[in-house]
């Protein structure tokens, strides 16, 4: 008799009998591709800020208020490049510590694409 249970690429975790069959690591891993994916995403997004702040700037044509404005989203692009950078560098070292590797990407997942391998 097969017993109920969740699919997760490269196992399953069996919630009925709580014994996990593989997926365990799996799952670790799906979290890691996540962080992962989520540092470059800010990263990406506060360089596109980074850019349009740069571009406004240009073509404010010496309006002080847009300047001003473009001045300010430069400033927060650059403090929150600073804040993921520091959130990488804060959860490599706390991994470290413990021995577990928090991030990077999994390659062998099963359907997925696998990224930076």
């Amino acid at each position: 008799m097969k017993l109920l249970a969740l699919k997760f690429p490269g196992g399953q975790i069996d919630p009925v009998a709580g014994m996990p069959s593989g997926g365990v690591d799996t799952l670790g891993k799906i979290i890691r591709w996540g962080i992962t994916i989520l540092f470059i995403t800010v990263t990406l997004a506060a360089l596109i800020f980074l850019i349009l702040g740069g571009i406004a700037w240009i073509t404010s044509q010496g309006d002080k208020a847009k300047v001003e404005a473009a001045r300010k989203r430069i400033t927060f692009a650059i403090i929150g490049l600073i804040i993921a950078f520091s959130a990488y560098f804060i959860i490599n070292v706390i991994g470290d510590f413990f021995g577990v590797k928090l991030l990077g990407v999994p390659c062998h997942l099963e359907g997925w694409i696998p990224i930076g391998c």
